[in-house]
């Protein structure tokens, strides 16, 4: 017995996610649906089903009982994972294993085996036995025939006998991985991609483990940790970007979005504390509103007008201590040369528009740097209610505010 998703915007979602991982877009997978159902497609069936997806994927239809053969087949997940929007996760009959290929007289159950880009054939398994081990063990010469007729194997080959001695020169046309994907995938990508932790983060959110969330530095990114008051390096926060985590989150109970949408502290390269917010909030912001999650969205613009405002005044009185601090240093009398002395202070003030990255500092003293640096807030939305565009509109001018005490001066 399991949990039936009641809202089917969230089975849409999720179906989405599911379908995306798989495919680079809705279409194809259309395409490989109406192939695998009915053996064919044209251009005219792909598009009903597509705009039949359309619906389901918005949360407008719900997901036929029709369409689940297929679908669980495509994607290589359960029923109950669709039907629980992913709350549910069960063992599939469709998970190809060396011993269920060994079993099969289906050749083109056999073909999608042998076609596969993870090289099953060349692995054993959990028995250390092969697909060939267990063919032979049951019985199966279709399987074995189909293999050597094919050439996926032989087992005479003695065109090599001068080389290698008397053997009959067994082999396999299937070539192997390549040799950095064997034994060392998994440190690697443990040590150097983030893609595993992200993963472990958005499992973490829908358990509702803030003690994993915080080890796992959950809002960061490591760049962040670059950041600094002077401007340079520039900092790519985009590069990181997760759609499955901004969804997750999106998605994810008051708690998780209180968590989210909160200033958090990051102690850069230079050992200094530097106030952010997660620098997807404004694409988390945007899913919601989408999803209709107003209340939830409501939340999380309030906090970003605060922190741009927050940042907009800091900016303004270092501005302002700066340009007294150069105006103090001349010596002399500088009223005319107003423009000049802010043309200088404002030098030191710099914006990102990539990364939305926004960094002040100025040298009272010798070996004394004085500054900030933080992100800010932009969103853009044709969704929500009148509130909720009151509220965006307050956010963007406070945006507009910051990138524009640049000046063109």
């Amino acid at each position: 017995m399991f949990t039936l998703e009641k809202d089917d915007r969230k089975i849409g979602i999720y179906l989405r996610q599911t379908i995306l991982k798989k495919y680079d877009s809705i279409r194809k997978f259309c395409r490989a649906y109406l192939e695998l159902k009915d053996g064919s497609t044209n251009d005219e069936e792909i598009r009903k089903l597509l705009n039949r997806f359309s619906q389901i994927l918005k949360g407008v239809k719900r997901i036929q009982v029709d369409d689940l053969p297929y679908v669980t087949e495509l994607l290589e997940v359960s029923c109950e994972e669709i039907l629980s929007a992913g709350k549910v996760h069960l063992p599939i009959r469709s998970h190809m294993t060396n011993y269920d290929i060994a079993f099969s007289h289906d050749r083109e159950v056999w073909e999608r085996y042998m076609k596969r880009e993870d090289k099953l054939f060349l692995n054993c398994d959990e028995y250390c036995k092969s697909v060939i081990d267990y063919a032979l063990e049951f019985k199966n010469y279709g399987f074995i025939k189909y293999l050597i007729s094919e050439k996926f194997i032989w087992f005479v080959d003695i065109s090599e006998w001068e080389h290698f001695g008397f053997t009959y020169g067994a082999g396999t046309s299937v070539k192997r991985r390549e040799i950095g994907d064997i034994d060392t995938h998994t440190p690697l990508e443990i040590q150097y991609q983030d893609e595993l932790r992200i993963k472990t983060i958005a499992l973490a959110i829908e358990n509702e483990d803030f003690d994993v969330l915080d080890s796992l530095l959950a809002r960061e990114i490591p760049e962040m940790h670059r950041a600094n008051m002077v401007g340079y390096p520039a900092i790519d926060l985009q590069s990181r970007k997760n759609i499955d985590l901004i969804r997750a989150i999106a998605m994810s109970n008051d708690q998780i979005i209180d968590y989210y949408s909160q200033e958090f502290i990051v102690k850069n390269q230079q050992k200094k504390d530097n106030t952010f917010l997660f620098p997807y909030l404004a694409d988390v912001i945007e899913e919601m509103l989408t999803n209709g999650r107003i209340d939830s969205a409501e939340l999380c613009i309030r906090r970003a007008i605060s922190h741009n405002k927050k940042a907009f005044k800091t900016l303004t009185n270092l501005i302002n201590k700066s340009y007294e601090y150069q105006k103090e240093s001349f010596g002399f009398d500088s009223t005319n040369m107003e423009d000049y002395l802010m043309k200088q202070t404002l030098y030191n003030l710099r914006f990102d528009s990539n990364s939305n990255l926004v960094s002040f500092f100025y040298s009272p003293a010798k070996h004394e740097h004085l500054g900030f640096v933080t992100n800010i807030i932009h969103v853009e939305s044709r969704y929500g209610t009148p509130l909720i565009k009151e509220l965006l509109q307050e956010l963007n001018e406070t945006f507009e505010k910051i990138v524009s005490l640049k000046g063109d001066k």
